[in-house]
């Protein structure tokens, strides 16, 4: 299964790659371990379930593959959504590519016209603003796939996912949208909370591991240093500072329930 998923990661970047400009071709990492500047990474190199800052061009060739994919893998359901504006220039194109799927749900603010709903597979949702500012396709059928993100200060903070538990969260939330029974996407900001909440520890972990190194490194130049009383003390920080770790993702959590 590992390697079917490989397999579909590595055409789906390389598909999405070939629809943006070659001097575009880099994301920026959302959540980075890196101190000293914006780490970029380039489309092909992107990780699952990763968060990523992206730009127009790579937000819309995700959404566009993910819609080629479907139609390729034939019998698949779909679920898109699309601004205004964008709606209105892809009104045809959705007629058209509804028949070569087992159905097509849009999610628009957009008044629909009455022609397009009656298109056999074709469902258009308005859900009132609710998904304002979420970019988002879901290939629900296997292999699923999917891209979120949502705009944030003029960029579209989101990832990409062939994972089924998280393309299953992110489908409830939306039917949930869609039947009024919700107004946000919760999966989304549990996983972009997890997500911040691993890398500040991984900065923690790694900042402290130097300080260790640094430590071990003077006591070995200067074993004489390193008494009794100096070991009880680094030993007494250590079991603190992973106390302190813990806390962090505890913290985490006990936000994001305040939240819901």
């Amino acid at each position: 299964m590992r390697r079917i998923h490989n397999h579909l990661n590595r055409d789906l970047l390389r598909e999405v790659q070939r629809r943006v400009p070659a001097g575009q071709q880099f994301v920026q990492e959302a959540f980075t371990t890196e101190h000293q500047r914006p780490v970029y990474v380039k489309l092909s190199d992107l990780v699952p379930d990763t968060f990523y800052w992206f730009d127009e061009f790579s937000a819309c060739a995700f959404r566009e593959t993910v819609i080629d994919c479907a139609i390729r893998t034939g019998g698949s359901r779909l679920t898109v959504s699309y601004a205004a504006d964008e709606f209105q220039a892809q009104q045809r194109r959705l007629q058209h590519i509804a028949g070569k799927l087992a159905g097509i749900r849009v999610l628009t603010t957009a008044m629909a016209p009455r022609s397009i709903g009656k298109v056999p597979r074709l469902e258009i949702f308005n859900p009132r603003g609710a998904l304002a500012g979420y970019r988002l396709v879901v290939q629900e059928d296997k292999p699923g796939l999917l891209f979120i993100g949502r705009e944030i200060h003029g960029r579209c903070l989101g990832f990409f996912s062939l994972d089924v538990e998280t393309l299953n969260a992110v489908t409830e939330d939306i039917e949930a949208v869609v039947r009024g029974r919700a107004q946000t996407l919760p999966a989304f900001d549990r996983l972009q909370v997890l997500h911040v909440t691993t890398q500040r520890v991984a900065r923690e972990l790694e900042s402290y591991s130097r300080r260790m190194e640094l430590a071990i490194a003077r006591a070995h130049r200067r074993p004489d240093l390193l008494t009794p009383a100096r070991l009880d003390r680094i030993v007494r920080q250590s079991i603190v500072k992973l106390e302190q770790l813990k806390e962090i993702p505890r913290r985490a959590l006990r936000t994001l329930g305040k939240r819901r």
